[in-house]
């Protein structure tokens, strides 16, 4: 919270420094100040302004408050917001439009919503405490110089330099400037930690001994190479209706005896409007244990070269997997990229040793909150100019 999830507050009383002013300056800045004051109450826009800014000021200060400690560190309102109103927007993909709205069906979901908030509201906090391990400063001047860059160039790309939108893009995303700049701290931080475990010799295979990789790529049964079909559940769509479409297709593959013949009517699949995975190409999909999803692991080291499985359901969609022959050609033409994938596994096998000592603790305030009804970061005017502005754009 993946793979995946802050304005310039006022100085606090008592750290502006004391400046010698003089009695000329001192009549300038109150000339200055009291004619802005008069254009501004004359626009009719000063209380608005206070009022708006006041208003966003407490809801920021109140997205820091701690609801919850994981391994020494606190988690703040803002990202357990966040992450409740990602996992409410799945399950209202799941289950509906407007179960939130209803509180019937929003105590019917509730406990299947705070497991999955609970589940993954670490996420971050592993990554922390991997670095704590290894002695990685969290707050290093490089990591804040990563932040700035990546948030400029964002801003550039994206949004064409309008921080205004920037700001209606972060709140439609359910998220504060603050912290998704403590996300993209994160994502530095994993890097330093896949960096720092590569300076270690952690890694067992890297450039060095990347002949043997290969070798283990190719023979090892810790390592797989699989095309599949895929129908995907979109949004509105009938899920049963998914779910007899990939069982057909399990049914006509089966028919096939041949195992060749099977693979052949697999790649048939490839790029026709049957099979949804787009990236999927003719060489299929090589990984090794922690680089896919877990079910989609499972079935696959279940079955012997050129087996089919039968038909996956996972939350966004079916699959129906083939399990292939590996190819030594395409290995050593893709030997760095495949290299990188499975040092990256690692990495993430080593961040979830720290998973049980990273146990979330709520806090007396985190404890009282409902997660069905969480209080939103976004000023009510604003919310809706938001609201607006996303249903414009869809």
């Amino acid at each position: 919270m993946a793979s995946q999830k802050k304005k310039n507050l006022p100085a606090k009383k008592g750290t502006q420094k004391k400046s010698k002013v003089s009695k000329k300056a001192k009549k300038i800045i109150v000339a200055v100040t009291v004619a802005v004051m008069a254009l501004l109450i004359l626009g009719g826009t000063l209380l608005v302004a206070l009022r708006n800014g006041s208003e966003r000021y407490k809801l920021l200060a109140y997205g820091e408050k701690t609801v919850a400690t994981c391994n020494g560190f606190n988690i703040p309102y803002e990202e357990l917001y966040f992450v409740t109103e990602l996992y409410k927007d799945s399950l209202k993909y799941a289950y509906g439009e407007g179960i939130w709205d209803n509180p019937a069906t929003a105590e019917q979901y509730r406990e299947e919503l705070e497991t999955l908030v609970m589940e993954n509201l670490n996420q971050n906090y592993l990554i922390l405490s991997a670095c704590k391990a290894l002695s990685i400063d969290i707050k290093s001047k490089t990591k804040d110089n990563y932040i700035d860059s990546e948030i400029k160039r964002l801003l550039k790309k994206d949004f064409g330099g309008d921080k205004k939108a920037f700001r209606e893009w972060l709140d439609q995303q359910h998220m504060t400037e603050r912290y998704f700049k403590f996300c993209l701290g994160v994502e530095f931080l994993q890097s330093s930690i896949f960096y720092t475990l590569l300076d270690m010799g952690f890694y067992h295979y890297n450039t060095d001994n990347i002949d043997e990789y290969m070798d283990y790529v190719a023979e090892s049964e810790n390592y797989a190479r699989t095309i599949h079909v895929y129908v995907q559940n979109d949004e509105g769509e009938d899920i049963e209706a998914n779910r007899q479409k990939a069982k057909e297709m399990y049914d006509y593959l089966m028919a096939e005896p041949d195992a060749e013949a099977k693979e052949a009517l697999m790649r048939d699949y490839i790029g026709s409007t049957n099979n949804e995975d787009l990236m999927i190409s003719q060489y299929g999909y090589y990984f090794t244990y922690g680089e896919m999803e877990e079910a989609y692991e499972k079935a696959t080291f279940a079955l012997s070269v050129g087996e089919v499985s039968e038909v996956l359901e996972t939350s966004d969609g079916f699959y129906i997997i083939m399990r292939l022959q590996p190819d030594m050609q395409y290995i050593m033409l893709n030997a760095q990229t495949l290299l990188s994938y499975y040092q990256s596994a690692a990495m993430g096998a080593y961040i979830e040793t720290y998973r049980e000592t990273c146990t979330v603790e709520l806090t007396e305030f985190g404890q009282g909150l409902d997660l069905t009804r969480l209080t939103s970061l976004i000023p009510a005017k604003d919310q809706e100019a938001s609201t607006k502005a996303q249903t414009s754009a869809e």
